[in-house]
């Protein structure tokens, strides 16, 4: 009898022990509790950005390109592939007897690309006032004019070179149509301003001048028309980014220069995305050996132009190498922190623990501006000063419990050790 009842008893005080620690210690328990946090860090601000890094390729910043009609009309070239011209220069001779055909045909061109000026100018001028108004998206197309009938009612064909198609993304961002549309005018007038210089000679002594200071980059002296490139004195850098990369990459965009030749790091910005993929070229043809990147879709290539900030001093070879990092993300004064310490985030919003006054934790709601690495860059969030920790068993508790954490441990670097007096060493043995 007794042996039950001892039974009975050592059963019901193990029960009512057990039932007092759940009570006493359990998630649920009301009762005051303290946590042991080893994760924890003030918040302090400094400035974050992301980089894309690419490959790019010294290139002209414009490129003319001069016509004659056929050869007949020429004489004698009087440059080659390499030369450095200036605006006047004579590149090529022309027979006094056939003046007067490349001439009309000179004429010709220039009233088809003023007509073309005068469309695109007025694609400019909605773009800008939709922008202004914030008005819909607008989109303006013309044929490029490559053939026209003359007073004779004569046909001519002939290139030149321009399109005036200007289209404006659905999302109402109007700053890529514009500078599509400033780039197509830059060209037309290139190309008249070539013009307008051979009609101006005299015709005493026809020949093809050049209307700019630049460097011959190719003659076609075989088919017909036939025609003389010359690059631009200035230059640009030339890079092509993937289909996942082109959302990223914006008109105005930061961007850091390095190569042979550059003293330090110089500075620059992204001028233009093209919205079409690359045409096979030299420039492309050299950037996939440059940076062999696996692509399924081969058309997925975007050129990117981008400008230096000022004049580099040095001589740079068109084509020559060098490496650029574009800044796609920014944030000034801005506070992150381990993305692992963040719950119910969703990559947009989310919460962190904090401390307050009184050293218990409390939830506070973030906002995230953009990931870099393995931390969240918050735009709304902590401020600087503030106390954050990590432990996700505060996500279980009712009330907030206490926490206790360990001290912040400092040790001298090496430097700091090697300079202190041996006498601060025996004094510190002493007094422990």
């Amino acid at each position: 009898m007794n042996r039950f009842f001892f039974i009975g008893l050592s059963v019901a005080v193990i029960a009512f022990l057990t039932a007092n620690s759940l009570l006493m210690f359990g998630d649920k328990s009301i009762l005051s509790k303290s946590v042991y946090v080893s994760d924890y860090q003030e918040a302090y601000t400094q400035t974050y950005e992301t980089n894309l890094f690419k490959e790019a390729l010294t290139a002209p910043q414009g490129t003319v390109e001069i016509y004659v009609q056929d050869h007949e009309a020429l004489q004698q070239w009087m440059v080659k592939e390499g030369d450095n011209v200036t605006a006047g220069s004579e590149l090529a001779t022309l027979n006094e007897a056939e003046t007067e055909e490349q001439r009309s045909v000179w004429e010709t061109q220039k009233t088809a690309l003023e007509a073309q000026r005068t469309e695109v100018s007025s694609s400019l001028a909605t773009l800008q006032q939709a922008r202004a108004a914030q008005g819909g998206p607008v989109s303006q197309d013309a044929a490029d004019n490559s053939e026209i009938t003359n007073e004779d009612d004569e046909t001519i064909q002939f290139d030149v070179n321009v399109s005036v198609g200007v289209a404006v993304p659905q999302d109402g961002s109007y700053a890529a149509g514009i500078a599509q549309a400033e780039q197509q005018l830059a060209s037309i007038e290139s190309q008249l301003a070539v013009l307008d210089a051979q009609l101006s000679q005299n015709l005493s002594n026809p020949a093809v001048i050049s209307p700019v200071d630049g460097t011959v980059s190719q003659i076609n002296r075989d088919t017909e028309p036939l025609s003389i490139e010359i690059y631009s004195n200035e230059k640009v850098f030339l890079s092509y980014v993937l289909e996942d990369e082109w959302p990223l990459v914006e008109v105005a965009d930061l961007v850091k220069i390095e190569g042979e030749g550059i003293e330090g790091i110089a500075t620059g910005t992204v001028q233009s995305v093209s919205e079409m993929p690359a045409e096979e070229s030299k420039w492309l043809a050299a950037y996939h050996q440059l940076d062999p990147t696996e692509q399924n879709n081969p058309l997925a290539f975007y050129e990117v132009r981008i400008v230096a900030d000022t004049p580099i001093d040095v001589a740079m070879p068109y084509g020559s190498n060098v490496n650029t990092s574009i800044t796609l993300e920014t944030a000034e004064d801005a506070v992150a922190l381990p993305t692992d310490w963040l719950f119910d985030y969703d990559g947009v919003d989310g919460k962190t623990h904090t401390l307050n006054i009184n050293g218990r934790p409390k939830a506070l709601a973030i906002a995230a501006d953009f990931e870099e690495g393995t931390k969240t860059v918050l735009s709304a969030g902590p401020e600087a000063g503030a106390v954050v920790i990590n432990e996700d068993k505060l996500e279980n508790f009712v009330a907030p419990p206490k926490v206790f954490m360990p001290f912040p441990i400092r040790q001298p670097d090496f430097e700091y050790a090697k300079n202190t007096y041996w006498r601060a060493y025996v004094e510190y043995l002493l007094a422990r």
